[in-house]
C-alpha cells in the first residue's frame, strides 16, 4: 500500500554538483523522502511515523520507480521486480523533513537496466532529470485532521510499516525536493562538508612556484577580492579547477603574486568556513 498513493556566494552542494558522490564504487543518492506537508491526495505523513519505522526501512526497504515493486503484481506489470533500483543506507530527521541516503544498484544485464538508466538520467545529461521521492509502505493508523491552508479534511498518517521509496517524475507531494547526487541539508553538514572542507584546506597548502603553459589561460585582471571570491567559487563548482591547486590556479589565472594568491585563498577558505558554520 502506498503511503502517498501514489546570493550567499557559495553553496557546498553547488560546489560538489559536478562530481556525484561515490563510496567504494557505490552510486549514492540523497533525497528529502517526506515532510509533513499535505500532499495532493489530502494525506499528511507524520515524521514520527517514519521515525518509528526507520529500522525496518533500513533493514528491508528498497528504492524503485513509481512504487512498481509494491503494486506491479496487482497491476499485471511484467518483471515488476526489475523496477527496484536501490536501497537506503542512512536516514536522518530534521525540522519535519525525513532525509535519506542510499545506494543505486550498478551492474550489467536486465536486472540492472533500470538502475543504470536512473543513474544516467541524474549524471549524464544536463540539466539532470528531475526525480521526486514518495514514501511507500503499509498504513497502520490514521487520524482525521484539518488542513490549515485549505481548511479541508486531511488524512494524517500516524503509524506505518515503511518499506519503500518510489521515485517519480510526477510526485504526489509537491513540496519535496528533487533527488540529488551530492549531500544536501543535514547530510551536507554532518557527513560531507567536513571532508570537503579538509580537502580545500589541504589544497591551500599545495603551492607551486613553477608555472607552465597554463599561464596562457590567465583570466582578465580582477577589481578586488570579492570578484576573485565569486569567480573562484564558480570555477570550483563547475569542475574547471581542483581544490588542491587553489593557490597555484589563483596565481596563473588572475596574475596574482604568490603572497596575494596565498592571502586571498586563505580569505576564501575563511569565508567558506564561516558559511559552513552558520
Amino acid at each position: 500500500m502506498n503511503l502517498s498513493v501514489e546570493h550567499d556566494f557559495l553553496s557546498l552542494a553547488l560546489m560538489m554538483k559536478a562530481n556525484p558522490v561515490e563510496e567504494g564504487g557505490q552510486r549514492l543518492i540523497f533525497c528529502e523522502a517526506s515532510n509533513e506537508s499535505v500532499d495532493a491526495q489530502g494525506e499528511q505523513v507524520m515524521q514520527k511515523a517514519l521515525m518509528d519505522s526507520m529500522e525496518y526501512m533500513l533493514a528491508r526497504g528498497n528504492f524503485d520507480i513509481d512504487h512498481y515493486t509494491m503494486v506491479g503484481a496487482k497491476l499485471g506489470i511484467p518483471d515488476y521486480l526489475t523496477y527496484e533500483i536501490g536501497r537506503p543506507t542512512d536516514i536522518r530527521f530534521r525540522d519535519g523533513k525525513t532525509l535519506v541516503k542510499g545506494i543505486i544498484y550498478s551492474g550489467d544485464g536486465p536486472a540492472a537496466e533500470k538502475a543504470n538508466q536512473f543513474w544516467s538520467s541524474l549524471t549524464q545529461i544536463n540539466p539532470p532529470a528531475r526525480w521526486f521521492p514518495s514514501v511507500g509502505g503499509s498504513v497502520q493508523a490514521t487520524e482525521v485532521a484539518i488542513n490549515p491552508d485549505t481548511k479541508s479534511k486531511a488524512r494524517k498518517i500516524t503509524k506505518v510499516r515503511w518499506s519503500n521509496i518510489g521515485f517519480s517524475r510526477q510526485p504526489v507531494n509537491q513540496q519535496v525536493q528533487t533527488v540529488q547526487t551530492v549531500p544536501m541539508d543535514v547530510f551536507a553538514k554532518s557527513w560531507a562538508a567536513d571532508g570537503f572542507f579538509k580537502t580545500l584546506e589541504a589544497g591551500y597548502g599545495t603551492d607551486s612556484s613553477t608555472l607552465t603553459g597554463a599561464g596562457a589561460m590567465r583570466e582578465q585582471s580582477l577589481n578586488g577580492y570579492e570578484e576573485y571570491r565569486d569567480r573562484i567559487a564558480s570555477l570550483l563548482s563547475n569542475g574547471v579547477i581542483s581544490a588542491k591547486d587553489l593557490v597555484t590556479e589563483s596565481k596563473h589565472r588572475f596574475g596574482l603574486s604568490s603572497e596575494q594568491a596565498r592571502t586571498w585563498a586563505q580569505n576564501f577558505l575563511t569565508d567558506l568556513k564561516h558559511r559552513r558554520n552558520k
